[in-house]
């Protein structure tokens, strides 16, 4: 079997290093197309990307004759940005589209490219979120029930394209993420607490990630770490819950660490089981 060419269309975060190292351990040949600053690789390509000029960054997967291109990392896109993928993917000029739309651009880079466009779980073994749990201690019954009412209402976000998560206490919807992403959210839950608006009950305060019900497998999956831990922490979050499946675990040694540290649950759950 050949190994795979695979260009690593590559974001912020340490997801980036995951999947390339992931891919280099299978025998993948591995070209880091860059939207966010990258550090140099040994061995590895890397080429500059533009989300104002999504061309340039095909040219450089055609030029690597990739046979594969996976997305990975994190990205802050604009309204010029959306707009800019928008006409890419054939979309109507001007319109800034929102990330469920704009997974239509994968079916672009598949078409002008000829490489197929496969998910970061498709390199990186293990990385998908299991059922259960993940890390931690065990939930209570009401942690579970609100965790479930969580992971319900995040999905609900994600119909209206806006993000992937919502902070539940007790059995009430307290904050939803939006552009802000994961961080921006508990530094808001963090403030609603300290100014004593959630988390003085008996209920628990979960935070809850699900895919969005509109987005394929292979593009901007939610995901948690060490680091949504540690600011989980700090915003009072007893539980995380994640969409089991259809969520991301990254650096789990260290994740299980920093769950344990903290007495924070991590469990993985199916919505419509």
């Amino acid at each position: 079997m050949m190994p795979r060419r695979l260009s690593v269309l590559a974001g912020s975060g340490a997801l980036v290093s995951h999947v390339v190292e992931a891919a280099l351990a299978a025998g993948d040949v591995v070209q880091v197309v860059g939207f966010a600053p990258q550090p140099e690789r040994q061995g590895v390509p890397l080429a500059a990307g533009s989300l104002t000029n999504p061309a340039a960054a095909i040219a450089a997967i055609v030029a690597f004759k990739a046979t594969h291109v996976v997305l990975a990392g994190a990205l802050m896109i604009s309204d010029r940005d959306r707009e800019a993928l928008a006409g890419f993917a054939g979309g109507a000029p001007g319109a800034a589209q929102g990330d469920a739309a704009l997974s239509s651009v994968t079916a672009s880079i598949e078409k002008f490219s000829g490489a197929k466009v496969i998910g970061v779980h498709e390199v990186a073994a293990g990385i998908l979120a299991d059922a259960g749990q993940i890390a931690g201690r065990l939930p209570t019954d009401a942690e579970l029930a609100a965790a479930r009412q969580g992971l319900a209402a995040a999905r609900e976000v994600g119909r209206l394209d806006l993000g992937q998560a919502v902070v539940v206490a007790g059995r009430r919807v307290v904050a939803a993420e939006d552009v802000g992403g994961t961080d921006e959210l508990l530094v808001r839950v963090a403030a609603h607490r300290a100014a004593g608006r959630i988390g003085n009950g008996t209920g628990p305060l979960v935070l809850a990630k699900a895919a969005k019900p509109q987005q394929p497998l292979y593009v901007d999956l939610p995901a948690i770490g060490p680091d949504t831990i540690a600011n989980a922490a700090t915003a009072g979050i007893e539980v995380i819950a994640v969409e089991a499946g259809r969520a991301l675990v990254l650096d789990r040694p260290s994740l299980v660490a920093a769950a344990e540290r903290h007495g924070i649950a991590v469990i993985g759950l199916s919505i419509d089981g």
